[in-house]
């Protein structure tokens, strides 16, 4: 089925089914599945890439992984998780993917070939071949195992990962994805405890996921897909995921609009067997078979966009009423009633012939020149307006006229009496009966003695009623002979005309098929057995796919066997075809590549095949053609065209295979096997080190808590498949929260041409328009009036939470006054003009775009919309209402809806929790306080309404004095990035348009035209001449070079020079131009002579491709960016910062407020502010950025929602981007502004009574948490309210923000462990080998350097010894930091803490259990490593931790207890 085709069809047909991400809130969802191949081609390659393009697997793996994680972050599935890869496929999809595969291979073979012509260099390295993503290759069993260890990552490390049910349906598993989810959901439902409202979001680009989606009858089912354009789209994409629209398509308003669409058959007595939409729902896909799928053609001239499902449409409702019954029972057809369906749509076919022969030239064929020529008169005559009557006709006219005039003359009062013949035909007698009628004269059918009927015409006796009665009889008597005379005489009656005629039309139809059968098939229809096998194995293929979307997989050997269908009207003699199919076995994976790959991929193919591939001598050669034909068959776009290759003969394969699979490798064999379907799971106990997947580029998991186990898929075990809707779904104005339905306001549906504009253009075809009923027709507000501050929905379908704060009508404003009363305010002269068109604008845009006719707007409420809710100081969450930048607060009151079903459990307001049980001792959240600001923290004790915590922070190294040491001084987060920004700024001087073209001395036109778009005609081609620095239309920019203000475009340095450049390369082209600058479209001879304007202008084209390639950003407007050189230049800066050492302090009596939840996160920082430059630190718990991390804004782009902010962090990470080339690999990352806290601008500061002090006031803390058992225990603490800490072998724990690396220590220490000088010589030797990287001769590991000790982890920590992992020089990924000689300075330091801990241990004589080696640890490079988790085992939204075995404060002496401070000091 064409995918964009049937996806525009779908939404112009029922406009309100797509929803756009983030426009609106979308709902929560049960299970997200997703079909990963669509995923893997988006990440791998591009349709219409440059022949010199690569990218690196690792590129492509890291790729797949950020997409996999952000349709997951999207959706957030509360049960299941499913990635499913295309597998085996059924013999019946390897026709498609062989046809698409040879296209691929001849195309990128073209490709190459005309970039070598072009003279592009051409790069060492393999070019991409896309045909690898098929089952059984290289590429794909190392995608699997990425994947394992990518998921396995994930769930270690991330909360949002970790109570979910994780399935991977990998290549190595026969099915292909989308079927094997929808065996899941079909097995899933037969269970007797199967929740029939179950939330379903299934990703994909295939239409057939529609289809899939609509039977599995389950009403919340949605579609996720990225946002589709028609017409000229635009050639680029936002480089980040984060920019990038995605839209749901409710499955749920689908089925609603089917609804309307078959309302006709509702109607009483028009059915003989009840209406059952879902019944109308099976049918409906079955019909959209007919338009063609994966495994069989479309029907002859069935086409889409001309139409195809519309006709099928109004044949089926013509049809229904006469069956005794539906014609897809649950996947079975029933064949009678197919029947009475096609007999009908060969009627399509009948008027295909007559529209393609319209010239009535099939009419001279054989026969009489004397018919033909009676014909040609006949049917002159009959154009013309002229009578036509037979040679007996006419003599029947002359006696009847001959009898009238002989009456005529007599003068008697008597009847006159005229008996015709018995013998004339009834065509005859038809004509007398009209004659008489024009003649006024009576005509009756009289019996004879004999028993035969004869006519009998009779004149009435003559009366004298005066001279001037008899005159107008006589004339009208006359006109009426007169005309008859005139007629035309023919040989033959128009009967005999017809039946000729209606033979001929026969004839020359039959010649028309049996044409179109020569033409594609190379056999007639006078083959009937031919005949018989091909419209039988189409009949085959309607069942089999059925069967294959109902049930499962019928047949894995059965195919459909040609590359065309057969005619509508021939289908029929298929119908007695054998439905019963043998299930057989699928193909090996290396049967598949053998059968769908052409010999110009045979590279991933093992090499043993090779020879069967390319070897004239091969038994099977026939079936890899270097040149096949292309058939468009009726499509309009080349990717349609039907490849005409040989099918495969399964025997000859698999026999020729035989002959060389014992050359396989043993590698070979096991991924010619098949696999099994796994299941992940996090498990708190779990803790081993899962080794990287692809060493040098990604960490180890060095704390692995992911089990993985084959999945089970549900049995049925005597249960039966569920067909239908499931009893208690909740359908329509019943669905749960987030579904939208179009029976939350009464309305009625009709088909009509609306011209829709949902793609940016009018719509040419129909559209299932609803009409809403207006309850405040005629202006009746008063009962608006009442609803003035109550709650209300709006944006119907789509249905948000808003608050009523006044109404308006056309006169007045009534909003609510301090008394509570409704006041009454009139609209100002200038209002009422502005009331009216913003009336009409709420009108145009429900119509225009969404196909709804609302009437005319007479009352409009203004809301404030549920912006989501928020925490009060007091730790209650309550809803919050205001404005919304993007989102209308101006609402047709008919569209509004006042109560809904289900309550969106997201947004219920709680009273809060005491404080002991909101923060738990060992909760993790970040510090609000003005000292510390955004540092993490861990909470150690309660104080009634406050709580003690230690927070971790960085410091710089103090000083010893006089046996004293002295407080060191806290670091500042870096200002300097401002200041970087403040001089980017005054350098990059903008020139309004105007100035820059006076300066060029050129015309502002000529200046407007080549900065833009700029059409050129070349041999009737539209050329774009322009730079493209900016886009009026689409309101975009280029980033460094241009900017619109008030006063209109301006350009910067960069772009003078560009343009002085174009200028100096083509000064006759800018001449010329310079000369008709009110031109429109010009032609490359207004610039050159007709010899050489061709090659001039192909020349342009040339420079501005290089132009292009220098990497031009466009962004919108509103965006506020830097360029790529101010952003490594705070890179830089940053990477050069002392970020000091890490510490922990302890602070009590910390309030509420003043504490940060990393699950709080969304409802308490979306307020929040940004500018340019700012400092901001990654405080939500799950995502693609360690928590903790922090960064540098170097970007904002505002949605309709939310802002989002391109960050440049001061780690490297797995998921990290370079922000489109703009920063270091792995650095770059856009986030929304909810999952980040401002450091600059601190717009959340809570005072405490230590932050009223000054920072030199503040009494040192004594060391932190011992490291005894657990990275977690000891760096995040898990302290219990002994004051006393126990000292350890092990220095103070790194802050929870540090990061290996380059700095000095926090985010940019160095991180690492002097060597213990009470260690063995094999402990010294260990612990250096895993600082620098792993035992000696060992394989390093790694490729992301966090730069410092560790990030925030989400989950809880392993045991044993903390290990700060450093990256060797000239390894891993380019572009991550490798660490500077300062490491040993920080060594040292740390060395010194260590003996001063161990002399505090030996003095007190307290045993420390010694951490026992597992042997040499290879190198590790992380984004998160041996990290501690953030939240451990606490789940979703309650900060917690480990509880009961984490390390103590313990001992006495040595340093002496802490301290505990009073009223928020620290100590």
């Amino acid at each position: 089925m064409g995918v964009p085709k049937f996806f525009r069809w779908i939404s112009e047909r029922y406009p309100t089914i797509s929803q756009l991400i983030g426009e609106n809130g979308i709902p929560e969802f049960d299970n997200l599945y997703l079909d990963m191949n669509g995923i893997i081609h988006n990440c791998t390659h591009k349709d219409g890439q440059s022949a010199a393009f690569r990218m690196g697997e690792d590129k492509m793996f890291i790729s797949i992984f950020n997409y996999i994680e952000h349709l997951y972050g999207k959706i957030k599935p509360k049960k299941v998780f499913f990635m499913a890869i295309d597998g085996v496929a059924p013999r019946a999809k390897m026709n498609q993917q062989r046809s698409r595969r040879f296209r691929t291979a001849l195309d990128n073979e073209k490709a190459l070939q005309e970039a070598i012509r072009k003279g592009v260099e051409m790069p060492k390295e393999e070019p991409f071949d896309s045909n690898c993503i098929t089952p059984g290759t290289g590429f794909m069993a190392r995608l699997t195992q990425q994947l394992k260890y990518f998921v396995a990552k994930k769930v270690s490390e991330d909360i949002e990962w970790q109570g979910v049910e994780i399935i991977l349906s990998g290549h190595e598993v026969p099915g292909e994805g989308e079927h094997k989810i929808m065996e899941y959901i079909r097995l899933a439902k037969a269970q007797p405890d199967y929740n029939p409202n179950i939330r379903h979001c299934l990703y994909g680009l295939d239409a057939d996921l529609i289809m899939l989606g609509l039977l599995s009858h389950d009403p919340h089912f949605c579609l996720l897909r990225e946002e589709v354009t028609f017409g000229r789209a635009s050639k680029e994409k936002s480089k980040e995921l984060e920019h990038q629209n995605f839209y749901l398509m409710h499955l749920s308003v689908v089925r609603e609009y089917l609804e309307h669409e078959f309302q006709d058959l509702k109607e009483p007595g028009v059915l003989s067997f009840p209406f059952d939409l879902e019944r109308i729902i099976d049918d409906f896909i079955l019909l959209a078979f007919f338009v063609g799928n994966d495994f069989l053609p479309n029907l002859p001239n069935l086409h889409i966009n001309e139409g195809a499902l519309a006709l099928q449409f109004r044949t089926y409702k013509e049809v229904l009423p006469k069956c005794d019954g539906y014609i897809n029972e649950h996947g079975v057809i029933n064949l009678d009633r197919l029947r009475l369906l096609l007999d009908e749509l060969s009627q399509f076919e009948q008027k295909l012939f007559l529209k393609e022969n319209d010239d009535a030239k099939w009419l001279k064929g054989k026969g009489q020149h004397s018919t033909l020529a009676a014909i040609e008169a006949y049917e002159t005559a009959k154009s013309s307006g002229k009578m036509v009557m037979t040679k007996d006709q006419m003599a029947l006219f002359k006696q009847i006229k001959n009898w009238l005039n002989s009456q005529r003359k007599k003068d008697v009062a008597e009847p006159a009496i005229l008996d015709l013949d018995a013998k004339y035909p009834a065509r005859d007698r038809k004509f007398v009966e009209g004659l008489t009628y024009d003649l006024r004269i009576k005509c009756e059918r009289i019996l004879d003695d004999n028993g035969e009927t004869h006519q009998q015409l009779s004149l009435p006796p003559r009366v004298d009623d005066g001279e001037d009665d008899d005159e107008e009889a006589e004339s009208a008597l006359l006109r009426v002979l007169h005309q008859y005379e005139r007629a035309k005489v023919i040989d033959i009656s128009p009967e005999q005309i017809e039946e000729d005629k209606q033979k001929r039309y026969n004839e020359r139809f039959i010649q028309w098929k049996d044409e179109y059968y020569k033409g594609k098939f190379e056999f007639g229809l006078d083959d009937h057995e031919k005949m018989r096998a091909l419209t039988e194995n189409y009949v085959e293929g309607l069942q089999w796919v059925l069967y294959y979307y109902y049930r499962g997989v019928a047949s894995w050997p059965w195919f459909y066997k040609y590359h065309y269908a057969p005619r509508i009207s021939d289908i029929a003699k298929g119908l007695g075809a054998n439905l019963n199919f043998e299930l057989g076995q699928p193909f090996r994976p290396f049967e598949q590549l053998m059968g769908v790959l052409p010999d110009r991929s045979k590279k991933i193919v093992p090499e043993a095949y090779h020879k069967l591939m390319t070897s004239p001598d091969s038994p099977i050669i026939d079936f890899y053609p270097r040149d096949f034909e292309l058939d468009m068959n009726g499509k309009k776009m080349e990717w349609e065209a039907v490849v005409k290759i040989p099918f495969i003969d399964q025997d000859r394969l698999l026999n020729a295979m035989r002959t060389v699979e014992h050359l396989l490798t043993e590698d070979e064999r096991r991924r010619n096997d098949y696999g099994v379907t796994l299941k992940f799971t996090f498990d708190p106990h779990a803790d081993y080190l899962y080794e990287s997947s692809m060493s040098g580029v990604f960490p180890d998991i060095v704390h692995c808590r992911c089990t993985l186990n084959i999945y089970e898929l549900p049995t049925l075990d005597g249960l039966d498949i569920i067909v239908g809707l499931c009893d208690g779904a909740k359908i329509g104005a019943n669905a749960l929260a987030g579904f939208p339905s179009l029976a939350t306001l009464n309305h009625i549906g009709q088909l009509g041409f609306h011209g829709v504009n949902v793609f940016q253009q009018d719509s040419r075809q129909e559209s299932m328009v609803i009409t809403l009923e207006n309850a405040y027709a005629d202006g009746k507000v008063e009962e608006a009036k009442t609803m003035i501050g109550k709650r209300a929905f709006v944006g119907y379908p789509f249905l948000q939470e808003a608050k009523v704060n006044a109404v308006s009508d056309e006169m007045f404003k009534y909003v609510l006054g301090e008394d509570g009363q409704v006041v009454c305010v009139p609209h100002a002269p200038y209002e009422l003009n502005n009331w009216k068109r913003k009336a009409d604008t709420i009108e145009n845009r429900y119509s225009k775009r969404m196909g709804i006719v609302t009437g005319p707007v007479e009352v409009i409420f203004h809301v404030d919309m549920l912006k989501g809710m928020r925490h009060t100081d007091e730790g209650a969450l309550i809803k919050e209402y205001d404005r919304v930048p993007g989102v209308d607060t101006d609402y047709a009151a008919q569209t509004v809806v006042w109560d809904v079903t289900s309550e969106d459990q997201r947004y219920i307001e709680k009273a809060p929790l005491p404080i002991a049980e909101d923060f738990p001792v060992g909760t993790r959240a970040f510090f609000l306080g003005e000292y510390n600001f955004g540092r993490p923290l861990e909470v150690i004790g309660h104080h009634e309404n406050t709580v003690d915590v230690w927070v971790h922070t960085m410091v710089k190294p103090g000083n010893a004095q006089g046996g004293q040491q002295r407080q060191p001084p806290p670091v500042k987060e870096p200002e300097f990035t401002k200041e970087i920004v403040r001089d980017a700024e005054s350098i990059t001087k903008y020139k309004p348009a105007y100035r820059l073209a006076r300066e060029l001395k050129i015309n502002p036109l000529v200046l407007s035209k080549i900065t833009s778009s700029f059409q050129a005609m070349v041999d009737g081609k539209r050329l774009n001449l322009g730079l493209n620095l900016k886009f009026e239309a689409k309101q975009r920019k280029v980033l460094g070079y241009s900017r619109k203000s008030e006063g209109g475009w301006e350009f910067s340095v960069k772009a003078e020079e560009l343009i002085r450049e174009y200028m100096i390369k083509f000064p006759q082209f800018f001449e010329r131009l310079m000369a008709n600058p009110n031109g429109d479209l010009y032609r490359d001879t207004d610039f050159y002579d007709p010899s050489e304007s061709k090659a001039k202008i192909e020349e342009i084209t040339n420079w501005l491709k290089s132009v292009d390639a220098r990497g031009l950003e466009r962004v919108p407007l509103e965006a506020e960016q830097l360029e790529a050189e101010v952003v490594m230049m705070i890179q830089e800066a940053i990477d050069s910062f002392d970020q000091g050492i890490a510490d922990a302090r302890r602070i009590n009596k910390v309030p509420r407020k003043a504490l940060l939840k990393p699950s709080d996160a969304e409802h308490r920082l979306a307020d929040q502010r940004f500018t340019i430059g700012d400092r901001l630190v990654y405080v939500q718990e799950s995502g693609k950025v360690p928590i903790g991390a922090r960064g540098t804004v170097v970007g904002l782009t505002r949605t309709t929602r939310q802002t989002l902010l391109d960050v440049v962090w001061d780690i490297t990470f797995m998921a990290g981007t370079t922000l489109g080339n703009r920063c270091s690999p792995f650095r770059g990352m856009t986030v929304p502004v909810s999952s980040v806290l401002n450091l600059t601008s601190r717009q959340l500061i809570s005072s405490t009574k230590a932050g009223d002090r000054r920072a030199n006031a503040v009494k040192p803390a004594q060391a932190p948490p011992p490291l005894t058992r657990s990275y977690v225990d000891a760096t995040l603490g898990n302290v219990s309210n002994n004051a006393k800490p126990q000292p350890t072998l092990y220095p103070p724990p790194a802050s929870l923000n540090g990061h290996q690396g380059r700095g000095r220590g926090g985010f940019r220490g160095r991180g690492g462990y002097a060597q213990n000088q009470n260690q063995s010589p094999q402990q010294q030797q260990q612990q250096q080998q895993q600082q620098n990287g792993g035992p000696a001769n060992g394989p390093a590991r790694g490729g992301f350097a966090p730069r410092g000790t560790t990030i925030l982890s989400r989950r809880g920590g392993p045991p044993g010894q903390p290990q700060v992992m450093q990256r060797p020089r000239g390894e891993g990924v380019p572009g991550l930091v490798v660490p500077s000689p300062q490491q040993q300075i920080e060594q040292q330091f740390q060395q010194q803490i260590q003996q001063q801990v161990q002399q505090v241990q030996q003095s007190q004589q307290v045993q420390q259990p010694q951490r026992q080696p597992q042997g040499p640890q290879q190198q590790q490079f992380q984004n998160m490593p041996p990290p501690a988790n953030f939240n451990r085992g606490r789940g979703r939204g309650r900060g917690s931790g480990a509880r009961g075995r984490a390390a103590q404060f313990r001992g006495r002496g040595g340093a002496g207890a802490q301290p505990q401070g009073e009223n928020g000091e620290t100590q």
